[in-house]
């Protein structure tokens, strides 16, 4: 089932977010007491059943539960906090809109922070032309994790409240972690809609390796994507900009957080779609960073129709979760999302 990102304009649409499911390389310097550290802080990793916030599939037999996909195995949050804590840069995918994946950002990055690491906080909802707010704010406010949302307008972008994002920046912040803007400037990726890549400088282009056409399997999965996440009512000539624009924005989130991680990598909160492997940020990072450690978490929403993990992997293009874990939450609606869009959808095609 496909559901619509809540951005700030209907022609910028990020096909990540739009589908429903939204440095160390070593830890030999970590002392012996790590698998009991290990061990305490991922038991407080996930909250109980009673804890969760979405309505729907709380009981579902997933629910909770993480799937290592190349393994075709559940492990449990113990054995992922320590291969989480040996990378460098882990990706987090959620659905915007349920606040069970923002709760589970915000305690992942805890964990982290409780063995020891140091990472830098990206947000893909911050453009790079939100460094002045946030680091403005800061200055004023190191610890007003509530602020920083007012301060760069967060709640008149169209993202669900800043209060569901509020404990990611506030363990951050707590931590004295850097938070850093990591995305297209929104000016920059609407021009692109209409030019795609023509929109930007060819020096920015190069530097974002952009100059090299993605193989056509991977055009044709994206454009794909792009058609479904907006029930068909894309018109054909924006499909190809819009591809320019998500490998545009994956890229410069994939820049972003490299300048950002020379102290002890980053952790990134994004849409699921951006953290994909075949075509998302860590593509990227198999170019410019191939000896970094990357690891990919997507948050999907239990389907009461999908009882094993295995079944959630084919709608992708392999038949296989496009991902390195996936960790199974309730579910905040059921809502057919081309349905409740379908006029939004309908005045954007006009309007083309």
């Amino acid at each position: 089932m496909r559901a619509i990102e809540r951005d700030s304009t209907a022609v910028v649409p990020n096909i990540s977010c739009m589908k429903k499911f939204g440095c160390f390389t070593e830890t030999s310097h970590i002392p012996s007491l790590l698998p009991l550290i290990l061990y305490c802080v991922a038991c407080a990793v996930v909250p109980s059943s009673m804890s969760w916030k979405s309505p729907l599939g709380r009981d579902h037999p997933l629910t909770g539960r993480i799937w290592n996909v190349s393994s075709a195995r559940f492990i449990d949050r113990e054995t992922l906090v320590k291969r989480l804590a040996g990378a460098d840069f882990v990706l987090l995918g959620e659905r915007h809109d349920n606040p069970d994946h923002h709760l589970l950002q915000a305690e992942v990055l805890r964990s982290l922070i409780a063995v020891g690491r140091r990472p830098a906080v990206g947000f893909e909802m911050l453009g790079l032309d939100d460094a002045g707010a946030v680091a403005n704010h800061l200055a004023a406010a190191p610890n007003d994790a509530a602020g920083l949302g007012q301060a760069v307008n967060w709640n008149k972008r169209g993202w669900p409240d800043w209060a569901m994002y509020q404990p990611i920046a506030e363990a951050a912040l707590q931590a004295k972690l850097r938070i850093v803007p990591t995305n297209l400037p929104l000016a920059t990726a609407t021009k692109m809609t209409r030019n795609g890549l023509a929109a930007l400088d060819p020096s920015m282009v190069r530097e974002l390796g952009l100059d090299r056409p993605p193989p056509e399997t991977v055009f044709v999965s994206m454009a794909a994507d792009i058609r479904d996440a907006h029930c068909g009512y894309a018109p054909e000539e924006i499909v190809k900009p819009m591809v320019d624009v998500q490998r545009a924005r994956d890229a410069q989130m994939a820049e972003s957080l490299m300048a950002a991680s020379d102290h002890d990598g980053a952790i990134l909160v994004a849409g699921a779609g951006h953290v994909r492997n075949d075509y998302g940020i860590p593509v990227h990072f198999r170019t410019k960073a191939p000896q970094k450690r990357v690891i990919s978490i997507a948050f999907v929403e239990v389907d009461q129709q999908k009882t094993e993990p295995q079944s959630y992997g084919l709608s992708y293009p392999n038949r296989r979760s496009p991902f390195d874990y996936v960790w199974f939450t309730p579910r905040v609606d059921d809502e057919d999302p081309c349905e409740k869009f379908k006029s939004q959808f309908e005045r954007m095609k006009k309007a083309r």
